[in-house]
């Protein structure tokens, strides 16, 4: 820990602005500081001036740890007009970047790692009553989930459930585990209590997230443990909806395709990424999984799981791959139709193995093929929302629209197989009469389909 002198007095009002930038996961443990600094009596101010402002950062990529930086400038710069008196960085960006930011940024006053953001309201204000600006870390090997009550950001009848922190995987494009350490499981009890307070607040979907949903309890249990979690959670009132977003696809063995199908509130939608198929760039990306492997469990989960809607990610350019894999990358997302498909370009990120690797792909090379991987995936996605027409699906409703002229979409909302955030979406026509609140879970009849939304007809409310 490293102390600097700091003028600054303690807040009278006791205003905190918190920003989270990056993941759900991110997003979760800024609702517990969020909720940490209400309960020692702070009040929280969505925007504008506060005596104190909290930027919860990312430092996954690049892209994401540049944005962050933008984000703690302009912060810098609003605390420069005398609008912020106290300015926070924690999280990933200090846990990955400590030195360069303590350098550079000395308009900081807090600077802490992601162990420390359970105790950033004490930091707050053990530093304002000692005039001190504070640098504090603790060693990765330290790193533990962000404990303490929540202040949920989103919309009140959805939430993620936060089961682990940190990977074991060993993926080499990956920096995670340097800055979120290994593997921490969540106790099965606490996520089920917690699970239970959100059903309770009206939370009717619950999206479960981690960097490695399927190693969950591992590191507790001694073995594999989110079909037990996912019995659990079935069992919890007032949960409608439960969604698995991170699976490892080395690790979804049958137990939980097993889950999924027995478990009526798992919903047939399942976030796997398998970054490639080509057994070269597998191997050099240590995804613990060849192509083979990649279309057997592939073809459990669509022969079992009925309806099954499939996300995955590719990363293309990644070192050493060439335009044979890259082709074989191509056919295998055109032959396997999968719902829902990010593409990234390769992020060589200091630190982590792949970053000496050989054989560097052109950055423009890179992008040139994400575009024809999602040129084709548009299509596929057209296809597949096209080929539900005359489908009766159940869709929650999450906003009313401002009336249109010509328009006879009333409202917006998510099918089954569109997680939040990050696929499309569902236009809803309500008629005039229909008792539709936001939140809802509807039946509705598709009429047409776009690249990536649907659009129907409301048939019932609140289906059974």
């Amino acid at each position: 820990m490293q102390r600097y002198e700091n003028t600054a007095k303690p807040p009278t009002s006791g205003t905190v602005r918190i920003v989270a930038l990056g993941c759900a996961k991110n997003l979760v443990d800024t609702e517990r500081v969020a909720g940490n600094f209400q309960r020692r009596g702070w009040r929280q101010v969505a925007d504008g001036p506060a005596d104190v402002v909290v930027v919860t950062t990312c430092g996954f990529i690049a892209a994401s740890a540049q944005e962050s930086v933008d984000t703690l400038l302009e912060e810098i710069q609003a605390k420069e007009r005398g609008e912020t008196r106290y300015l926070v960085a924690a999280g990933c960006l200090p846990d990955r970047y400590r030195n360069d930011l303590c350098r550079e940024m000395d308009e900081l006053d807090l600077v802490v790692g992601v162990t420390e953001m359970t105790r950033l309201p004490e930091l707050v204000e053990e530093n304002f009553a000692g005039r001190l600006k504070r640098w504090e870390f603790s060693s990765r090997s330290l790193n533990a989930p962000v404990e303490g009550p929540r202040i949920l950001s989103g919309p009140p009848w959805r939430s993620y459930l936060k089961i682990a922190d940190g990977c074991n995987q060993g993926c080499t494009f990956c920096i995670i585990p340097r800055i979120r350490g290994a593997q921490r499981s969540i106790p099965l009890n606490d996520l089920v209590e917690e699970a239970r307070t959100l059903a309770a607040s009206g939370v009717v979907e619950l999206s479960l997230i981690a960097q490695d949903l399927t190693s969950y309890g591992t590191d507790l249990y001694g073995a594999k443990t989110l079909p037990r979690l996912l019995e659990a959670l079935e069992r919890v009132d007032g949960l409608r909806w439960i969604r698995l977003l991170y699976a490892h696809p080395a690790h979804f063995d049958d137990d939980m395709v097993r889950a999924m199908t027995e478990n009526e509130k798992v919903v047939p939608y399942l976030d796997i990424p398998f970054q490639h198929i080509s057994d070269r760039m597998l191997t050099a990306m240590n995804r613990h999984m060849d192509r083979a492997g990649h279309e057997r469990l592939l073809d459990r989960l669509r022969s079992r799981v009925p309806d099954i809607a499939i996300r995955t990610t590719f990363i293309t350019g990644f070192p050493g791959e060439t335009a044979e894999d890259f082709e074989e990358l191509y056919e295998f997302a055109r032959e396997w139709h999968f719902d829902n498909v990010g593409v990234f370009p390769y992020s060589r990120e200091e630190n982590t193995p792949a970053f000496g690797m050989a054989g560097h792909v052109v950055e423009k090379v890179a992008e040139e093929r994400m575009d024809r991987l999602m040129t084709l995936q548009r299509g596929i996605s057209r296809d597949l929302l096209w080929a539900k027409r005359d489908r009766v699906i159940s869709v929650l409703v999450e906003e009313e629209l401002a009336p249109e002229p010509g328009d006879r979409y009333t409202h917006l909302g998510r099918a089954l197989n569109q997680a939040p955030e990050i696929d499309g979406l569902t236009y809803l026509h309500v008629p005039d009469g229909a008792a539709v609140m936001t939140g809802d879970i509807v039946a509705a009849r598709v009429e047409t389909a776009s690249d990536y939304d649907l659009f129907a007809a409301l048939v019932e409310v609140d289906p059974a």
